[in-house]
């Protein structure tokens, strides 16, 4: 059975949540970045995050402070990956529409 490779994470802080899956690792990051930095210029005031502003630092900062937990996921085509949150904080779990096959799920060091 065919397996596709995706990236999501969990969050354990509040503030903003996580609920999407990526194609890539690079997205992800680029994805938990955006969200923390919006939410940050909002509360401050400053001026607009835009994507030209992503660096690998400030993924490292958000990934810290904020206690994601990066996964990549080999996924079988008859699951799904199915989000839940609460005041900002964000987990997942594979929703296996058949018992009988397992996915892989590996953390990946932020």
């Amino acid at each position: 059975m065919e397996k596709e490779i995706v990236y999501a994470a969990d969050k354990r802080s509040y503030g903003t949540a996580l609920s999407d899956v990526f194609d890539t690792l690079d997205g992800l990051k680029k994805e938990i970045v955006k969200q923390e930095e919006a939410y940050e210029r909002y509360i401050t005031g400053e001026e607009y995050y835009t994507d030209d502003m992503y660096t690998e630092e400030l993924f490292k900062k958000w990934a810290k402070d904020e206690e994601y937990e990066l996964y990549e996921i080999h996924l079988h085509q008859d699951e799904e990956i199915m989000f839940y949150e609460h005041n900002g904080k964000s987990w997942f779990h594979i929703e296996k529409k058949d018992p009988n096959i397992l996915s892989t799920v590996k953390p990946i060091g932020a």
